[in-house]
């Protein structure tokens, strides 16, 4: 999105737009997928826009892949549309927009859509429960996130590790990523806790390394690519949960 442009947008979507060039300086016009009737206008879908970044990724081990980034669950225009107006050090909207980072094959040329379809579903829930996501929590799908026959069929939450929190006008706003899961390391994070089980998850390329890339044809999980996890969990070291 051009300068000229961004200074056109509305409050909220101006901050988010100015948070993701931070990361992407290179990509003013990302690609987007947007309602063509807006939720506030009342539209199906709670996410007006979706924006998908292309991410390159770097050498230390972060392999290129799609960036996916919702706008819509805060506040993104500050006339109370569809939120509650509020203000600096106050939650925008619901206080949150959802990411989601997908492993790019060498052939891909443009991004799948099936992430934004996965990340209005999320929204939906969110609008009509009136419940928060948030980082370390864990959320039973029971199905394959993209539809196909993959093994990642549920999801776990973290804090999104480029894009930081923005407090702003129209109030403070932070980026949750989705992460997606085996049935396996589902079980283990409802017995013992998300974040450990995020931690364990950024420790091996395979299942997504520090920044928790979602590869949908991941074949193993993370208890069978190494079974010594499974003991490392339920055995206490220094108290409960620890290890």
């Amino acid at each position: 999105m051009a300068t000229s442009e961004h200074q056109q947008l509305p409050p909220g979507l101006a901050a988010i737009h100015s948070q993701c060039q931070k990361c992407y300086p290179d990509q003013p016009n990302p690609l987007q997928v947007a309602t063509i009737v807006k939720f506030w206008a009342n539209g199906p879908d709670p996410l007006d826009y979706i924006s998908i970044y292309r991410n390159k990724g770097n050498p230390l081990g972060i392999p290129p892949h799609w960036h996916y980034i919702s706008c819509g669950l805060s506040d993104l225009y500050g006339d109370g549309r569809l939120h509650e107006a509020t203000g600096r050090g106050q939650a925008s909207g619901y206080g949150f927009e959802i990411t989601f980072r997908l492993k790019r094959n060498k052939t891909d040329t443009t991004p799948p859509t099936w992430p934004a379809e996965l990340m209005q579903s999320l929204a939906k829930y969110v609008f009509q429960s009136d419940n928060l996501l948030c980082s370390g929590d864990h959320i039973s799908w029971h199905k394959p996130l993209d539809g196909s026959e993959s093994r990642i069929r549920h999801m776990l939450l973290t804090e999104d590790p480029q894009l930081t929190a923005i407090d702003d006008v129209v109030g403070t706003c932070a980026f949750i990523q989705v992460v997606g899961i085996t049935a396996d390391e589902l079980e283990s994070a409802q017995k013992w806790n998300g974040p450990g089980i995020l931690e364990l998850l950024k420790g091996r390329p395979e299942t997504g390394g520090e920044w928790l890339i979602c590869d949908m044809y991941r074949g193993e999980s993370l208890f069978e690519l190494d079974p010594s996890y499974q003991v490392r969990l339920y055995v206490p070291r220094h108290g409960p949960g620890t290890f």
